[in-house]
């Protein structure tokens, strides 16, 4: 059985080229073409296609228009076509929950996706939906051709690819508002916490590549690093090309880029890239110790980075990014399910917020992901929380989370110690617990019964912790 496949794209010539390229596929009928929203609506009720691949349509957000087909027609598979300027969305395209391909499109890649596609009342040929994640990155072929779909699924796979995690990016269009330490307290508090009974697994990652001084922050040494992950990355993409029978020194840009999304990810070597916190067992993947080598880190590691973290056994990934927009922050933004947007109660840290606030928006970026965060709030501020929220046009019920300005975060950052770790009452701690169990609720009775012991012996915080 074919699947019918509708096209929706305002450019005729690459719409008829694309019709007749597929006229003869086993695995492609195309059911019918749409150069406007009006007539892909149309279409989409009369010729009830299986796949639908959206181009491009002047005047339209490729992420509204999907998520208005997705809610209507919940049953079918999306594919986007993104040119090479477009590739940098892909991340939240795939977050959306679309297939992404790449311009000029090849007859292969739309023929490679239609064999995964299981059409209501056929046969299986395709593994079941609950796998349909590990699938679509099985499917990343080598350039020209198709992937296959002999090898099986094992159940191994499963559990880590579907299981519960959160991946939070903090993030702050200003340096110097406190996104390190606020991210730093945030990795320790829950590398603290429990899941089911479970403590959870945490790794830290400094994505400001160039200054990023999360490693410093803990005292912890830059040896491996982040760039120790890409030279070993750049090894094996050597490696894979050459067994494809091509040179990796000949080879375009185009293609280097199509090679590094086949790449196998291993998730299982995560560990050899790590440093350990000593006191939490909060692992760290650091940025490089050189600034010579963030210039050698493109768009791709940090894809096949970002990827292969998603894909392991860590119930926490937290990002720290730079106060910038390159695509290590943007990539980090379009992965997360979380973003901690981090500024001070001052006129140009609230005004880049709101720049950004604006920038996302545009690129309907989903809102419910993004919590506010003012850090060093004092008692006595020129704004408000309600005028910050106001100028930043939130819903009302939207909470802004604020960390007060305590003299312990100084003594904390300049001895590397914590404010997790320290024990009494420490306005700044309490609130960045407040913030964490917000972005991740933990075991409520688990932090029940550790007050109560707490309060029944006070003894140090490390015996409290770990007993």
């Amino acid at each position: 059985m074919k699947r019918r496949l509708l096209i929706v794209d305002d450019d005729r010539d690459s719409v008829r080229l694309l019709k007749a390229q597929l006229i003869n596929s086993r695995w492609i009928e195309v059911c019918g073409e749409a150069l406007g929203v009006e007539e892909a609506w149309a279409k989409l009720q009369a010729n009830q296609p299986h796949l639908v691949l959206l181009g491009g349509i002047k005047g339209t957000e490729r992420g509204v228009l999907c998520q208005q087909f997705r809610l209507a027609f919940p049953h079918l598979s999306f594919i986007a076509a993104c040119s090479s300027n477009e590739l940098m969305w892909e991340p939240f395209f795939r977050n959306l929950g679309l297939w992404v391909i790449a311009k000029p499109i090849e007859p292969g890649q739309i023929e490679a996706l239609a064999m995964m596609i299981q059409p209501p009342g056929m046969v299986a040929e395709a593994a079941p939906q609950q796998h349909q994640y590990v699938i679509q990155e099985q499917t990343r072929s080598y350039p020209s051709q198709q992937p296959s779909i002999s090898e099986p699924i094992t159940d191994s796979l499963v559990p880590e690819m579907t299981r519960p995690k959160q991946l939070i990016t903090v993030y702050g269009p200003k340096g110097g508002v406190g996104k390190t330490f606020i991210s730093r307290e945030l990795a320790i508090f829950f590398s603290m916490q429990k899941n089911e009974g479970v403590p959870l697994r945490v790794i830290a990652v400094d994505f400001n590549l160039d200054l990023g001084t999360f490693a410093t922050t803990l005292n912890l040494p830059r040896t491996p690093n982040l760039f120790t992950w890409v030279k070993d990355l750049d090894a094996q993409l050597h490696s894979f090309i050459q067994d494809q029978g091509k040179d990796p020194y000949s080879i375009s840009s185009e293609e280097w880029q199509e090679y590094a999304q086949a790449l196998p990810l291993s998730p299982q070597h995560i560990e050899k890239y790590v440093v350990a916190h000593p006191d939490t067992g909060l692992h760290v993947l650091t940025s490089p110790r050189d600034i010579r080598q963030s210039f050698e880190i493109r768009d791709y590691h940090l894809y096949l980075i970002l990827e292969t973290l998603k894909q392991s056994n860590y119930d926490v990934i937290l990002i720290d990014t730079a106060p910038d927009t390159t695509d290590a922050t943007i990539q980090a933004l379009f992965f997360a399910e979380h973003v901690v947007m981090v500024g001070n109660p001052v006129v140009d840290s609230i005004e880049n917020i709101q720049r950004l606030l604006k920038l996302l928006r545009e690129a309907e970026y989903p809102e419910e992901r993004i919590q506010i965060c003012m850090n060093r709030l004092q008692r006595k501020e020129m704004f408000t929380l309600d005028e910050i929220r106001a100028y930043f046009q939130l819903l009302p019920s939207k909470k802004i989370f604020s960390i007060p300005d305590d003299v312990e975060v100084k003594k904390s950052i300049n001895t590397g110690t914590p404010v997790m770790l320290q024990s009494g009452r420490i306005p700044a701690k309490e609130a960045i617990e407040t913030l964490g169990k917000a972005l991740f609720p933990v075991d409520g009775e688990q932090m029940k019964a550790a007050e109560k012991e707490k309060q029944k012996e006070k003894t140090s915080l490390f015996k409290w912790l770990w007993g």
